[in-house]
């Protein structure tokens, strides 16, 4: 009876059944890790995925002006100078001036004793031809001096000058008339105004530079003929003008572009055209309006589309 009832119940689970569901699940577990493996398929799970955000700095652009400059040097001069001669030969016997001392015209800045061996004449005197400042004395007392050469030179230092050599490609942009800054050594802090007054008719074909000169526009007692200066000429100014910092505009293809911020916060690729580059900074011509956000760090970076976060970026990062 037990022998009996052992055999009813393993004919419960027949061994073919078994045997099925095993091929079944192998099968499917098989099939599940080929697809994994078919080519493309993680190709096509990181082409869905969503690019990192970039952090970057970016200015609303505005019209800021910006004005192209040159700075050339020179040296202060007086506008006018007059060498005195002395009205006879003979022997300087008085210089009654020094070096800055300002005379009227016709005072007597020195005497000459014509005398010779044999003949004795009255001292002559020499007069100063000019009102001015003594800016030189080419002899002392007791020195042979003839007519044909000077003794001193009398400036008028009430209006000052000097003279400077614009680089032949930069002509266009200086005329008669056009306003500079001076700036002397002795003062660094302290800027003088000027205005030129003459351009040379020729470019010097040795230097290619223009002659031109140049005018204090007042009267400053601490500057003196002799001094060093460097003169600051606007060649252009745009007032108006669209600027971003110069490593904002990157190259791309040959074109200057720039990033600028979208609404949904992503790096949009814009060319734009550029103009006048001074002091760090670019003008925008064309591609960019008034009001739009560009990208001034981080640029470097992006890519069009990248999502960005508009941040103050420390020093030093990219």
């Amino acid at each position: 009876m037990t022998e009996r009832l052992r055999r009813v119940r393993t004919r419960q689970v027949p061994f073919g059944s078994v045997a099925r569901f095993r091929v079944v699940l192998f099968t499917t577990i098989a099939i599940v890790t080929l697809a994994g493996c078919l080519p493309g398929s993680r190709t096509r799970g990181l082409a869905d995925a969503e690019p990192p955000v970039v952090a970057v700095e970016a200015q609303p652009i505005a019209p800021d002006g910006i004005r192209e400059t040159i700075t050339v040097n020179g040296e202060i001069e007086p506008v006018s100078s007059v060498d005195v001669f002395p009205t006879a030969a003979g022997e300087l016997i008085e210089i009654r001036v020094a070096v800055g001392d300002r005379v009227r015209r016709d005072d007597v800045i020195a005497r000459v004793d014509p005398s010779r061996p044999g003949q004795v004449f009255s001292p002559s005197a020499i007069g100063s031809p000019i009102a001015g400042t003594v800016t030189r004395l080419s002899a002392r007392v007791g020195a042979q001096v003839t007519q044909q050469a000077p003794i001193a030179r009398i400036a008028t230092t009430d209006e000052l000058q000097l003279t400077t050599f614009v680089p032949e490609r930069f002509v266009q942009g200086v005329a008669v008339g056009q306003t500079a800054t001076v700036r002397l050594d002795a003062y660094p802090t302290a800027d003088f105004a000027a205005r030129i007054t003459r351009l040379s008719p020729v470019i010097d074909p040795q230097t290619r530079t223009l002659e031109t000169t140049l005018t204090l526009t007042t009267r400053d007692a601490r500057v003196r003929p002799g001094m060093f200066a460097r003169v600051e000429l606007v060649l252009n100014e745009r007032p108006d003008a669209l600027t971003v910092p110069q490593p904002a505009v990157v190259r791309r293809d040959g074109r200057p572009h720039v990033f600028v911020v979208s609404a949904d916060d992503r790096a949009e690729l814009r060319p734009v055209t550029t103009g006048i580059e001074s002091a760090g900074r670019i003008e925008l011509v064309s591609g960019v309006s008034v009001g739009e956000r560009v990208v001034t760090r981080g640029q470097n970076l992006l890519d069009a589309g990248t999502p960005v976060r508009v941040v103050e970026l420390a020093r030093g990062e990219p």
